[in-house]
């Protein structure tokens, strides 16, 4: 009994003060402000993307890539480095027989892999079109 007076106490005050607290007012452009906002918040670019390798390394990577095939390792009588002949007889001597000769692999496991690498490609072509539009 004693509790629900003080409740009913405690009641009274809090809506005689709530009474008294002065309700705030927007500004009269408080929704265009809100909008304005907003605009400029979606315009803004949030991921930016970069590269996985920059320009600069795929230079690097053709380069070499180029150098590997357009400079003769085999040159007639001067190169480029004179490295000191090494003898490869000793592989002749490393004999593996039949290593590979009881290995077979089904028709099924082939298809199965084709299929695979084909539903793998086609999976990431479709991802990567489709964060493109995601992040743009």
């Amino acid at each position: 009994m004693e509790d629900n007076r003080h409740i009913e106490a405690l009641g009274t005050f809090a809506k005689k003060y709530v009474k008294e607290i002065k309700q705030e007012q927007p500004s009269l452009d408080f929704t265009a402000s809100i909008m304005q906002t907003i605009a400029k918040e979606s315009t803004a670019k949030v991921f930016k993307r970069t590269v996985l390798i920059s320009k600069k390394v795929w230079f690097v990577i053709s380069v070499f890539v180029l150098a590997a095939v357009f400079i003769p390792f085999k040159a007639s009588y001067k190169g480029l480095v004179n490295l000191p002949k090494v003898n490869f007889s000793f592989f002749d001597k490393i004999q593996i027989t039949n290593l590979f000769e009881s290995f077979s692999v089904s028709n099924t496991v082939l298809y199965s892999v084709f299929f695979f690498g084909l539903m793998f490609t086609a999976q990431v072509v479709f991802l990567k079109s489709h964060f493109n539009k995601r992040f743009e």
